[in-house]
C-alpha cells in the first residue's frame, strides 16, 4: 500500500500532551504542598506564641524541607516543575485559541473546577515567590554560606525597616498562595476522584444539572470562605512577627542584604 499523500500520526497529540502536563503539574502541586503545609504552620504559629514560637517552628520543620536532597524535591523543582508544567499548558491553549480549525475539532480539557482567578494568582506568584526565595535563601547563603540559622528576624527586620516593601511582598505572597493553593486542591482531588464517579453515574431525571451548578456555587462560597480565613490569618502572623520581635542581633548584615535589593 502506498504511504503517499498520507501524513504520519505524531507520537503524542496535543490533548494527550496536554493531559499528561496536567498530571505532571498536579503531581508537583501535592509534593510541594507538604513543604507549604510544614512553613505555613510555622508561621500561622505566631499566631499562638507569637514570634517566639514561631522561631522554635521555624527550627524544629526547616530540616524536613532544607535538607541537602529534600530540598531540591519539596521545594525548587516541585516549584520549577510546576511552572514549567503550567507554561507549557498555556502554550498549547494559545496555540489552539489561535488555530480555529483545531479548536472544532479538538475538545479542549474542561478546568472549570477551580476558582475563577486560579490561573492569574499563579502566574502572579512566578515572581512573588521567587523574589521571597532570593531574599530569605539566595541572599542569605551568598552572605553567609548557608540560611539554616536566620529566623524570622530576618523577615521583621524588613517589616520595621522595609515596611512597604516587606508588607506589600509578603501580604501579596499570602494572599496569592492562600487562593491558589486552596482553589488547587478541590481540583486535586476531583480529578483522582473523577474516573470513579463517572462510572458511578446513574442518569436521572429532574434538576440535576440545576443541583450540580448549585452545589459548585456553594463549593466555591465555602472555598472562598478558606482563602479569606487563612490569608487573614497569615497576614495576622506576619504583622506579629514584625511587631513582636525586639532584638535583631544580625540587624546591621541584613540591612547589608535587603540594599541588594531596594
Amino acid at each position: 500500500m502506498s504511504n503517499l499523500g498520507t501524513t504520519p500520526r505524531p507520537f503524542l497529540s496535543l490533548s494527550k500532551a496536554y493531559g499528561l502536563l496536567t498530571k505532571v503539574q498536579t503531581t508537583s502541586a501535592v509534593v510541594f504542598s507538604t513543604f507549604a503545609a510544614i512553613h505555613g504552620v510555622q508561621l500561622l504559629a505566631a499566631n499562638v506564641g507569637g514570634a517566639y514560637l514561631a522561631n522554635h517552628w521555624l527550627m524544629v520543620g526547616r530540616p524536613f524541607y532544607q535538607d541537602e536532597h529534600m530540598e531540591g524535591i519539596l521545594v525548587t523543582g516541585s516549584a520549577v516543575t510546576h511552572v514549567l508544567a503550567g507554561l507549557a499548558k498555556l502554550g498549547i491553549r494559545l496555540y489552539w485559541n489561535r488555530n480555529n480549525n483545531l479548536s472544532a475539532a479538538i475538545t479542549q480539557p474542561n478546568e472549570n473546577n477551580v476558582l475563577r482567578y486560579h490561573g492569574l494568582t499563579g502566574y502572579l506568584l512566578i515572581p512573588l515567590a521567587g523574589l521571597h526565595y532570593y531574599l530569605v535563601r539566595t541572599l542569605p547563603i551568598d552572605y553567609y554560606g548557608d540560611s539554616a540559622f536566620i529566623d524570622f528576624g530576618y523577615v521583621a527586620w524588613g517589616l520595621q525597616n522595609k515596611p512597604i516593601f516587606s508588607y506589600g511582598l509578603h501580604t501579596a505572597l499570602v494572599v496569592a498562595a492562600s487562593y491558589h493553593m486552596v482553589s488547587g486542591i478541590k481540583y486535586v482531588f476531583q480529578r483522582k476522584s473523577r474516573t470513579i464517579n463517572d462510572l458511578s453515574k446513574v442518569p436521572q431525571n429532574g434538576n440535576s444539572a440545576d443541583e450540580k451548578i448549585i452545589k459548585q456555587k456553594q463549593n466555591h462560597w465555602v472555598q472562598k470562605g478558606l482563602i479569606t480565613g487563612l490569608s487573614l490569618a497569615l497576614i495576622s502572623s506576619i504583622v506579629i512577627i514584625g511587631r513582636d520581635t525586639k532584638k535583631i542581633p544580625l540587624r546591621l548584615d541584613f540591612a547589608k542584604m535587603y540594599a541588594r535589593i531596594i
